[in-house]
């Protein structure tokens, strides 16, 4: 055989070689494992709430004939929330326009009133979910207060009135009625413990101006500060509860900050303040957005990724900004802070968006996160705070909006390893609707 004859026998053979695993190539179907993705980012970073433990009051009065008695204390606050749980009201109505300035300063501070404080005005259509209401169409107003006449009666119902009252632009009053056994039972459980139980102090009114009366308490009172050691969260965590696509989340790191990215979405974590931003920089705030919606919107944004880290209250709606704040809360009182994002969960809403999301990096726990003992401090009565108030030059009461006490927070740096945060019971005022702390030093608190 020729070395031509060899060469195209050779050739022939590679030619149906080639042609056979081309073959096999184009009509191979292997089989395939399927590949179940172990990546959960359906993440729960705290807790969830009920409207009903957000939308709270923060204070109780009861108004006597010849003094009022009052309490931040939350166990007397449940006990009142708690028997009106039960509650129907009915026949609810807008009355405002029966009431001038001074009568309806009159009918929120008479003998005879039960008086629930909130920190700021709620749509009363949000808290047909924490009480029932039986009118279907509930007048689209706001309210901050709730008022019990325990000592009038129509027929046999008692009078229950949801109040906005000392605001700037406007002032409201919704009359509802109960069945007048359920009032009774109220005043017989509520009275007594006013007048004579240890949680009660007992307040004076400060007309601060035309439009507004406080409650200060009479006498100077002993508070303790705490120091807690507190917990940082997770950053992976909300990154995968805040963007769309967390796969196609970047990320970088600086000395103080971790930042993430995406196409449409930026979130900073500051490490220094522990303190958590989110915000999308191509929605705009949605300025018609109404109370009711702000409310909806941001109890289920923070519940879609268990973001209630503490206790935390619905402190500020203002709709005309597009925004809501939830305050950090410690036994009932308010918790502030020089540094904004580490006391307070805040949002701004775009058109069913969410725009900005402010919120603390950290957890304080519980009492056994506390190290050593409690701190007494005594804070200075009412009428030392009325007159440093008075004699600031620099405040016009004109735009004081409400007074009360709250915790300072504030780092421990003696140990810069360790996030310890010392919380110090101070008197603080709502200014131009901003909460400003009055120096302790400055009025004789030891």
């Amino acid at each position: 055989m020729n070395y031509e004859k060899i060469k195209s026998i050779v050739l022939t053979l590679l030619v149906a070689m080639s042609i056979f695993l081309t073959w096999n190539l184009w009509t191979y179907q292997p089989e395939y494992d399927v590949i179940e993705s172990t990546e959960a980012f359906d993440v729960s970073v705290g807790d969830e709430r009920k409207v009903l433990e957000l939308l709270q009051p923060y204070k109780v009065f009861y108004y006597h004939d010849d003094q009022i008695s009052g309490t931040p204390n939350e166990s007397e606050i449940d006990k009142v929330l708690e028997q009106m749980s039960s509650w129907r009201l009915t026949d609810a109505k807008d009355v405002s326009n029966q009431f001038s300035q001074s009568e309806l300063d009159n009918l929120v501070h008479r003998p005879g009133i039960i008086d629930l404080v909130f920190p700021d005005s709620l749509p009363l259509t949000v808290y047909n979910q924490v009480i029932k209401f039986d009118d279907q169409n509930l007048p689209k107003t706001s309210f901050n207060r709730i008022l019990f006449d325990i000592n009038t009666k129509k027929g046999d119902k008692g009078i229950v009135y949801f109040v906005l009252y000392g605001d700037d632009d406007r002032e409201y009053v919704v009359e509802t009625k109960v069945d007048g056994e359920k009032m009774d039972s109220l005043k017989d459980a509520f009275v007594q413990r006013a007048l004579y139980n240890d949680n009660f102090r007992k307040y004076y009114t400060f007309k601060v101006n035309a439009r507004k009366t406080i409650l200060l308490p009479i006498k100077e009172e002993e508070y303790y500060g705490y120091k807690y050691s507190t917990e940082q969260l997770e950053a992976e965590d909300f990154m995968k509860a805040l963007f769309n696509d967390p796969n196609n989340v970047s990320r970088n790191s600086t000395d103080s900050e971790e930042i993430y990215r995406d196409s449409s979405s930026l979130m900073k974590v500051n490490t220094n303040v522990n303190s958590l931003s989110f915000v999308n920089p191509g929605v705009d705030p949605d300025p018609g957005i109404t109370e009711e919606l702000l409310v909806h919107n941001s109890v289920e944004f923070v519940n879609e990724h268990g973001g209630w880290t503490d206790q935390f209250k619905l402190f500020s709606v203002s709709p005309e900004e597009s925004k809501i704040e939830y305050r950090m809360f410690l036994l009932n009182f308010p918790v502030f802070s020089d540094i904004a994002g580490t006391t307070e969960i805040s949002q701004a809403w775009g058109m069913d968006t969410i725009h900005k999301y402010q919120r603390p990096f950290f957890q304080i726990g519980d009492d056994y996160s506390m190290l050593s003992e409690p701190v007494k401090v005594q804070l200075p009565s009412g009428f030392t705070v009325q007159q440093t108030l008075e004699e600031n030059k620099m405040i016009n009461l004109e735009f004081v909006e409400d007074i009360a006490i709250g915790y300072k927070l504030t780092r421990d740096m003696n140990f810069p390893d360790m996030l310890l945060y010392d919380l110090t019971p101070s008197w603080y005022y709502k200014y131009s609707g901003n909460w400003l702390r009055l120096p302790l030093e400055e009025m004789g608190a030891i």
